[in-house]
């Protein structure tokens, strides 16, 4: 990974400041920088850390003031944030996908239609009915259920799962073990048993979706599951049958979102959260890690704790809650001076 401040620069637009020949021979964090590393600052908060840092330069963000040393290099970008996503897509090693066609391990149904610049890999099982587009990765062990559509340039990483019926957009990531179209979790409890409640909608994942690894999508139990476009799903996330997200959603990871939720677009819920069934979230709304969400929530909402509640109030009683142990000292100290002033005024009395 040798690059220069030049290289660096060139890439990301940016502006170099000190010698474009300065050598990087790796990317890290502000706080474990050494030299020959080139780190980031995209907040002024960090302009003093890295005055300090043993780095070889940084990308940072036009307009914070930042000093550098004679062997330093700056490279001023508009955004730095955006400018090392530039950046390491540009140094990312190329991925090992099996080559263009058909691995003669896979087993493909003679009806299935792939298109001829798709890449099926080992051992993948392609069922009755399906379609592949163009430039679109199976990359191993992958299996896709009669009459599912894959559109272009998707990604389906080793031994994730696209059950019967479903349908996903361009540009579609799926990361290993995910499941997209396994029943939903529906049962009529008879005669002392539960009964299966059979599923027989879809899944729709739209464009420009990545789905984290184990992440599941159950698929409707009359019609279909819709995530937005633009959504992403962290690692082990679960999404109930006949949900509906809306666009550039966002899920972290442990999310459990119940069976028929509707959610605006830019919804964006933190991990270890869960969403009860049939609720309505609107558009913007933002949910703290670790909350529980039992009711509708107006578009823009802001919610935290458990039970969900307004996030202003949840943080005020949690503030409220660590100052107890210094109010109930008060207390006692004046139940103390109190109980000294009864007994003053007791014993002048007799």
């Amino acid at each position: 990974m040798n690059f220069t401040a030049g290289d660096a620069a060139e890439w990301t637009g940016g502006t170099c400041q000190g010698s474009p020949l300065v050598s990087f021979s790796g990317i890290e964090s502000l706080e474990h920088a050494q030299s020959g590393h080139l780190t980031m600052v995209a907040n002024k908060r960090f302009a003093k850390t890295f005055e300090n840092s043993p780095a070889s330069g940084a990308l940072c963000t036009a307009g914070i003031p930042l000093s550098r040393r004679p062997d330093q290099a700056v490279i001023e970008v508009p955004d730095a944030d955006l400018a090392m996503v530039r950046l390491l897509e540009k140094l990312s090693p190329p991925h090992d996908f099996p080559p263009i066609g058909r691995h003669p391990s896979a087993v493909v149904a003679p009806d299935a239609r792939i298109s001829p610049t798709a890449r099926i890999g080992p051992c993948c099982v392609i069922a009755s009915g399906v379609q592949i587009g163009d430039r679109t990765i199976l990359e191993a062990h992958n299996f896709v259920g009669r009459d599912s559509v894959i559109g272009d340039d998707c990604i389906l990483y080793a031994q994730a799962v696209v059950r019967p019926r479903c349908t996903l957009g361009h540009r579609v990531i799926i990361h290993s073990g995910a499941v997209i179209g396994a029943d939903g979790f529906g049962y009529v409890f008879s005669d002392g048993r539960h009964i299966k409640i059979p599923h027989i909608g879809a899944v729709l994942i739209e464009e420009d979706c990545e789905l984290g690894a184990n992440a599941c999508v159950d698929r409707g139990k009359y019609s279909q599951t819709t995530i937005g476009a633009g959504s992403k799903l962290d690692n082990l996330v679960q999404v109930g049958h006949n949900v509906r997200l809306g666009r550039h959603t966002i899920l972290v990871s442990h999310v459990a979102i119940g069976g028929s939720v509707i959610a605006g677009d830019y919804l964006a819920i933190g991990g270890g959260s869960v969403v009860t069934d049939h609720a309505k979230l609107g558009a913007g709304t933002q949910v703290a890690g670790f909350s529980a969400v039992f009711e509708d929530a107006a578009a823009g909402s802001r919610i935290a704790g458990a039970p969900g509640r307004p996030a202003r109030q949840f943080f005020a009683e949690l503030r409220a809650i660590m100052r107890l142990p210094a109010t109930l000292q008060s207390i006692r100290e004046l139940q103390e001076r109190v109980t000294k002033i009864e007994s003053t005024t007791e014993d002048h009395r007799t």
